[in-house]
């Protein structure tokens, strides 16, 4: 029990670049995404422009004569853990606001996100897999990344003062 209460108290000090990392993210992804949410904050842009700059080159590289559904889900996958871990920093950064009636509504919208948006995403793994490169693990992708913007923005807002 203390060696489980230490190493969680360890992790919790981690930088949030080794929990990156442990967690399976590819510093040098993380880092791209990172530089272009940077960019776009200095210039009041939403950051949808990084949405995909892991998942689309993986995605590209493993085309060809031979498509590979099971690669481009596994690039998917690559870029959704960083958008989770984007996601997780934004809602710390919501509650650090300090604001109860956005804290409250925050927390009872993330109860249900994930089941909307894995019922949704599951319709394409029904379609041609290539009319939406990596399917159902794409489409996750895309909606924890727009959700993770929204979160950065939101969390901005509500520690402006």
């Amino acid at each position: 029990m203390k060696l489980k209460l230490a190493v969680a108290m360890l992790a919790a000090s981690l930088p949030i670049a080794s929990m990156a990392f442990a967690q399976g993210i590819a510093p040098a992804e993380l880092a791209v995404i990172d530089g272009c949410l940077k960019t776009a904050e200095k210039t009041g842009g939403f950051g949808g422009a990084c949405v995909g700059l892991v998942a689309d080159p993986c995605i590209k590289a493993a085309e060809g004569a031979n498509d590979d559904v099971a690669k481009w889900k596994a690039c998917a996958a690559r870029e959704l853990a960083i958008w989770t871990l984007k996601t997780n920093e934004a809602l710390k950064k919501v509650q650090a606001g300090g604001f109860a009636d956005v804290i409250k509504a925050v927390n009872d919208s993330q109860k249900t996100f994930a089941a909307s948006r894995d019922g949704f995403c599951a319709v394409f793994d029904k379609v041609d897999p290539g009319m939406y490169r990596g399917s159902a693990s794409y489409c996750r992708l895309r909606e924890t990344a727009n959700r993770s913007l929204s979160l950065i923005k939101l969390g901005a807002a509500v520690n402006e003062h």
